[in-house]
């Protein structure tokens, strides 16, 4: 019993196939580079110190 990567290189004696690199590479990722946030900053976008509303009586909504 061959295995498939032998039958295949048989097939391409027979057939005089010659062997084919990969065209397609893989491509590496880029590195992102961390970014430095302030606490100010991470506060700002956690939306801490904005108005919180919530809804009342009879759906109207309300700051809290």
């Amino acid at each position: 019993m061959r295995t498939i990567q032998q039958e295949l290189k048989k097939w391409m004696k027979a057939n005089k196939v010659k062997h084919r690199k990969n065209k397609h590479k893989k491509e590496r990722k880029q590195k992102r580079r961390k970014e430095r946030l302030t606490e100010h900053e991470i506060k700002e976008l956690m939306g801490v110190g904005r108005p919180v509303y919530r809804r009342g009586k009879g759906g109207a909504f309300r700051q809290r």
